[in-house]
């Protein structure tokens, strides 16, 4: 009986730290969009230009999946999630002592390489570990917590800096992921999970094939819903902040904190879109959240009250995340499980990725447009997911795809 207990707290360990670890990784990525003020005031940059903090953390984190996706598939997922946390700690903390900003957005991109190793280790983990009847479930709760991370990068970040300044709470940052890092190498168990490659395959073959399944057209098209998804997305939660912080609202970085806890709908959109999708008609459940993404966007970017941008807010984080674990639930039951490293890493690099290029090509429209040119520019990028949506629903209906 004492030894099913033992067994039993174990295997809720596991999957618990797993999901921590991707919070924490998630946070490190988001933590500078509540602060832009304070990254210009202390580098003595323009506002507009402090965004960039955000654009190549996320650029380099996207990006850098395209080497840890690969490496998912064939090394220790535990010990690429503990080093990840460890390096990514050293770059928090210079972050917090470097003195002129192009140091600054060296260190950010540092950052955004060490998380990504974390996220491409503990996905693949995650759908390993996972009990066959309960892998939407643990894939739903696992986005859940990399959501939340953005959550309390935004908030956590805006609320400390407001209060001990932004170098002291990237020191503090720093030492929260040294703990989770050496949690992380104590608790985790990869000796279980067979991750080795066949002796024969080479790592550029392995990394082929994985290619060549990924370019196929139907998968090509659910990783583009992602990419024109968190286009619209993150495009407006970037310059959410831009926008909070002049007229009429002048918030100040904890303000945008605490509105930033409206993101938490995500905690219940990820779990429940996960055993919806056991019972109802995923594309179905994809094409309604992304209704709701767009009316949220209608919401925060045509009406400037702060109740709108709340509700706004809370309504874009529930739909993104009703959707985003669905296109990766469809994709990851179109490719053999030897390759979900390398596939979850090229989702999550079109996903954020997409974000990324958002961050930096809505610059002239903010510029140009304002406030309403980035909303007029999120809604079609929205349009543009929910067709791609509609097509491979048709293309189900017709027989040519089978998920």
């Amino acid at each position: 009986m004492q030894f099913t207990r033992k067994t039993e707290r174990v295997n809720f360990m596991e999957p618990f730290i797993s999901c921590l670890a991707a919070m924490i990784a998630a946070s490190t990525v988001f933590m500078t969009q509540s602060v832009f003020m304070e990254i210009s005031d202390s580098f003595n940059v323009d506002l507009t230009r402090a965004r960039f903090a955000f654009s190549v953390v996320s650029l380099f984190y996207a990006t850098s999946f395209l080497m840890f996706g690969p490496a998912a598939d064939r090394f220790d997922l535990q010990k690429m999630s503990s080093v990840g946390l460890f390096f990514s700690a050293i770059g928090v903390f210079a972050a917090a002592i470097v003195g002129n900003f192009n140091s600054f957005i060296i260190s950010m991109a540092v950052i955004g390489i060490c998380a990504s190793a974390v996220a491409a280790s503990m996905f693949p983990y995650m759908v390993k570990i996972a009990p066959e009847e309960k892998k939407s479930i643990y894939l739903g709760s696992f986005v859940a917590a990399s959501t939340t991370g953005v959550v309390i990068g935004r908030f956590s970040v805006g609320i400390m800096t407001s209060s001990w300044g932004l170098a002291n709470t990237f020191k503090i940052i720093a030492m929260t992921i040294c703990i989770f890092s050496l949690l992380t190498a104590i608790v985790l168990n990869d000796k279980k999970i067979n991750n080795a490659p066949k002796a024969c395959e080479k790592y550029s073959k392995s990394y082929l094939k994985a290619l060549k399944l990924m370019i196929s057209p139907e998968l090509l098209r659910l990783l583009m819903t992602g990419f024109f998804l968190f286009f619209g997305f993150l495009g407006m939660l970037t310059f959410l902040t831009l926008r909070l912080t002049n007229a009429p609202f002048y918030f100040t970085s904890a303000n945008i904190g605490w509105i930033s806890l409206a993101g938490l709908t995500a905690l219940i959109g990820s779990p429940l879109s996960g055993i919806l999708a056991q019972k109802t008609d995923v594309f179905t459940i994809m094409i309604t959240s992304l209704i709701l993404c767009l009316i949220s966007v209608q919401l925060m970017g045509w009406i400037p009250l702060t109740l709108t941008v709340c509700t706004g807010l809370l309504l874009l984080f529930l739909g993104v995340y009703f959707c985003q674990p669905l296109i990766f639930l469809l994709i990851s039951q179109k490719v053999p499980q030897k390759y979900l490293g390398t596939v979850s890493s090229f989702y999550i690099l079109f996903c954020i990725g997409g974000g990324s290029v958002s961050s930096v090509a809505l610059g002239p429209a903010w510029e140009l447009f304002g406030w309403q040119g980035v909303t007029l520019i999120c809604s079609g990028s929205l349009v543009i997911a929910m067709a791609l949506c509609i097509k491979s629903k048709k293309q189900q209906k017709r027989g040519q795809v089978c998920f």
